[in-house]
C-alpha cells in the first residue's frame, strides 16, 4: 500500500512540473496558459508588443476563435511564441490580435496568420527549442502607441536581473482568467540554481528561469503561454513552463531568445 502511494505521489508531481505546457487543456492544467499571478493590471500602451493569440478547432469552424496563448510582435510581419502553443495545428485556425489590453476585446487589429514555423528541434516531452513564429497574413500597422515591435535581446541575461511578464492568465493554478492584460515584476534565476531544482538536467542551454526562490508568490501561469519576458524593455523570454505556478521552490521556465536568435534571424528579417 506504501508503495502504491510512493507511486501516486510521483506521478502527480511529473504530471505538475509539465503541466503548464499545454495550453489546449486550458483551467485544467497548470500550463503558463491563462493569468499572471501576484502582479498588477497594466494596458496595452505600456507593452504594445503584446499579442492574443486566439484559436478554434479545426473541426468546429462555425465556433468563435478564443485566446489560447500570448506572443510578442518583433517585426509587422511577424509573431513569436511558444512552439506548445502551435503544435499539430495550421494556420487557419489562428487570428493575432494586437492593440487590445482584453483578452476578449474586439477593439484591436485582427490579423489572420498565413504560415507557422515551428522550431524544427522542438521536444514535446522536455519542451526544449519551445519557440514558433507566426507569419501573418497582412502587416500590422505599427504605432508606436499600442502596436510596436519589440527589439529582441543581443545578450544573455544575468542572474538577479528584474524581468517583466506580461498576459492573461489565471491569477493561480488552475484559477479563473482575467480579461485585462496584467503584468509581474520576477528576478532571473540562474540555470545551475533553476536545475536544482527540477532535477534531471531538464533545464537546458535554451531555457531561462524567473522565480521568487523561498517566497513564491509571483508568475506566469495558465494562459501566458507564449507571452513575452523583457529585461530593459527588450524580448528575453518566451513563457514555456514550470511547476504548477508561483512555488517559492520552482521558478518558471522560459525559451532564451538571446540563444535563439541566430535561429529568429535566419527565418525573419529584422528592422
Amino acid at each position: 500500500m506504501a508503495h502504491a502511494v510512493l507511486l501516486l505521489l510521483g506521478l502527480c508531481l511529473g504530471l505538475a512540473l509539465l503541466a503548464r505546457a499545454h495550453p489546449l487543456q486550458d483551467i485544467a492544467l497548470s500550463s503558463h496558459n491563462e493569468r499572471i499571478v501576484g502582479g498588477y493590471e497594466t494596458h496595452i500602451a505600456v507593452f504594445p508588443h503584446q499579442i492574443s493569440l486566439r484559436r478554434k478547432g479545426i473541426t468546429t469552424p462555425k465556433n468563435a476563435f478564443s485566446h489560447i496563448c500570448g506572443g510578442s510582435i518583433i517585426n509587422k510581419d511577424t509573431v513569436i511564441t511558444a512552439a506548445h502553443c502551435i503544435i499539430a495545428t495550421v494556420p487557419s485556425q489562428y487570428k493575432v490580435v494586437a492593440g487590445t489590453s482584453r483578452r476578449n476585446g474586439n477593439d484591436g487589429i485582427i490579423v489572420s496568420v498565413s504560415e507557422i514555423v515551428m522550431h524544427e528541434k522542438y521536444n514535446p516531452n522536455t519542451y526544449d527549442n519551445d519557440v514558433a513564429l507566426l507569419r501573418l497574413s497582412s502587416p500590422l500597422p505599427l504605432n508606436n502607441f499600442n502596436i510596436k515591435a519589440i527589439e529582441l535581446t543581443s545578450e544573455d541575461a544575468a542572474d538577479g536581473d528584474m524581468s517583466t511578464i506580461t498576459g492573461w492568465g489565471t491569477t493561480q493554478a488552475g484559477g479563473t482568467v482575467s480579461d485585462q492584460l496584467r503584468a509581474v515584476d520576477v528576478p532571473i534565476v540562474s540555470n545551475e540554481i533553476c536545475d536544482e531544482a527540477y532535477g534531471g538536467d531538464r533545464i537546458t542551454a535554451g531555457m531561462l528561469c524567473a522565480g521568487v526562490l523561498g517566497e513564491g508568490g509571483k508568475d506566469a501561469c495558465q494562459g501566458d503561454s507564449g507571452g513575452p519576458l523583457i529585461i530593459n524593455n527588450k524580448l528575453h523570454g518566451i513563457v514555456s513552463w514550470g511547476a504548477s505556478c508561483a512555488l517559492p521552490t520552482h521558478p518558471g521556465v522560459y525559451a532564451k531568445v538571446f540563444y535563439y536568435l541566430d535561429w529568429i534571424k535566419s527565418k525573419v528579417q529584422l528592422a
